[in-house]
């Protein structure tokens, strides 16, 4: 379809609710308020996700030679979701103890076991995967859902189960002030004959509802008379969580897509990329022009069509004629289209945080390459996005510590049972394996001036199952800070000197404290010398 106007894209919209408390008398209303927004938001996700897929119709209506109509779409939006996929969320999000001191009063070792156990259950139920699945939605259509519910085929393992649901079929309605507190969740389905279920819920209840005008599970409503309330059939069950398990996951505050803001431009790249191929396709079948050429005729006094291969045979006339045959063609200067096309590419890129995937010329070093071509701008944009992602991944771990509390498969003695949604640390990892040798140099520097291990894991972004690997590094970490400051007690002499083994440069002894990618990698402690 060419020159389809537009879509208007400022976000998804947040749905909002006056009623102070939902139950069966307002439910139907509420649902039918928050469906007008959800519908308009409908549109735009599915608008969205075929736009990612490669749907991207031509803002323009070619008028001279239509026959030759080559539509190109450079899809730049999927290479910006895919990188970040990569890159955002490419390493599973990991859990680790926030601190020995914190404000259940737990030992930090039961602690540790504790986020160590929760850690095992989401990997069993395939938290990563769902993850990317999730971060798909996120950061294409700005918003993303996640559904948790108690396990309904207990195995031994995990007692809760996780889903991720389509943004088009699932929306959270909030308290209209300032706290923005969530009231209702819902999430439908319509079915092969256009029936639509939708199943709502709240706090305490949770409403199945048919084609948003009655409820169809509970026990009937009666009046004070025991009679039955036609209006609004039944009055739903109780929702034996006590606490909405349908969660909302933005990805930026105004919940915008990662290349929404920049289809403008994408559009004009596919017109300009689709232009400069219809030109090659119209030179290589360009129109023919002569000029005192007569071309033989038929019977039927018709001009003869020149065949391809045939010739063409002229001569100059006494009349002093000049014979004439050329391509009608204009030609372009390509190899400025192909600078031009290449330089609208690389800003759509630079104004959605991906960084240039080709190595910059000179030898600057590794922070400056960092920064020029774009992978610092790309880290800022991942930190500030996963600490938006971090609330919604909290109010997943209260639902999760929900079920657990009331799970009866938990004994009441298990470290989990005392867990606390605040001892949890989350921990967004993005692993550059180019800098693996200044993680190394700064885990030894943290560790041999007292900063407790697991700390030290945190801080130097060693990546992996940071609370898995200080349980099974603990004793050695412990063992070796100990030697040190056993050392230095004994050793006067060696106080401030590196505790490891390697050959320090002259800016090391100066008092510099830990190395960076300038150094060379043989100074590295995780090489053999």
């Amino acid at each position: 379809m060419e020159a389809e106007e537009a879509m208007e894209l400022y976000g998804r919209k947040r749905i909002y609710t006056d009623e102070t408390a939902i139950d069966e008398r307002n439910i139907l209303s509420v649902l039918n308020d928050a469906l007008i927004t959800h519908m308009e938001n409908y549109s735009e996700i599915a608008y969205l996700l075929k736009y990612e897929k490669g749907y991207q119709p031509l803002r323009r209506k070619k008028v001279v030679r239509p026959e030759i109509n080559v539509k190109v779409t450079d899809n730049v939006a999927n290479e910006v979701v895919e990188f970040k996929l990569g890159y955002n969320w490419g390493n599973p999000i990991i859990y680790v103890q926030h601190g020995n001191a914190d404000l259940s009063g737990n030992d930090s070792s039961v602690d540790d076991n504790a986020v160590s156990m929760l850690s095992e259950m989401l990997r069993e139920e395939g938290k990563a995967s769902l993850d990317q699945e999730l971060a798909r939605y996120i950061e294409i259509c700005g918003v993303g859902y996640r559904f948790i519910r108690i396990k309904p085929d207990y195995d031994g393992g995990s007692v809760f189960q996780m889903a991720t649901l389509n943004p088009m079929f699932a929306f959270v309605v909030y308290s209209n002030d300032a706290f923005r507190i969530p009231v209702m969740a819902c999430t439908f389905r319509i079915t092969k004959n256009g029936a639509r279920y939708y199943t709502c819920y709240t706090r305490d209840t949770v409403y199945e509802i048919r084609d948003a005008v009655s409820i169809i599970n509970g026990t009937e409503k009666l009046d004070e008379k025991g009679e039955r309330v036609i209006t609004n059939g039944k009055v739903g069950e109780v929702n034996p969580l006590g606490i909405i398990p349908i969660v909302e996951y933005d990805r930026s505050h105004d919940r915008t897509g990662c290349f929404e803001r920049q289809i403008s431009d994408m559009d004009n790249l596919n017109i300009l990329v689709s232009d400069f191929t219809n030109d090659v396709a119209q030179t290589t079948q360009a129109v023919w022009w002569a000029n005192d050429i007569e071309l033989p005729r038929d019977e039927d006094g018709s001009t003869k069509k020149v065949k391809a291969g045939q010739w063409i045979l002229s001569k100059t006339t006494g009349a002093g004629s000049k014979p004439q045959i050329q391509a009608l063609a204009f030609v372009y200067d390509y190899q400025g289209i192909l600078d031009d096309i290449k330089y609208r590419r690389d800003v759509i890129l630079q104004k959605c945080d991906v960084p240039l995937r080709s190595e910059p010329g000179g030898g600057s070093t590794g922070t400056a390459m960092s920064m020029s071509s774009g992978w610092s701008d790309a880290d800022c944009s991942a930190n500030k996005e996963s600490q938006i992602i971090e609330a919604s991944e909290i109010q997943m771990l209260r639902v999760i510590k929900k079920i657990i509390d009331l799970s009866t498969d938990i004994s009441e003695d298990s470290p989990l049972k005392k867990l606390r949604v605040s001892d949890i640390d989350i921990k967004f990892v993005r692993n550059k394996n180019y800098d693996m040798a200044t993680k190394a140099n700064t885990f030894a520097t943290y560790v041999s001036h007292g900063v407790y291990g697991r700390h030290a894991m945190q801080l130097s972004d060693i990546g992996g199952d940071i609370e898995q690997i200080w349980l099974d590094s603990k004793d050695g970490v412990e063992k070796y800070q100990k030697s040190i400051y056993d050392k230095q007690t004994t050793n006067n002499n060696d106080v401030g000197k590196v505790p490891y083994d390697i050959e320090t440069t002259e800016e090391d002894k100066s008092g510099r404290l830990q190395q960076d990618e300038s150094d060379q990698s043989g100074n590295s402690p995780i090489l053999s010398s």
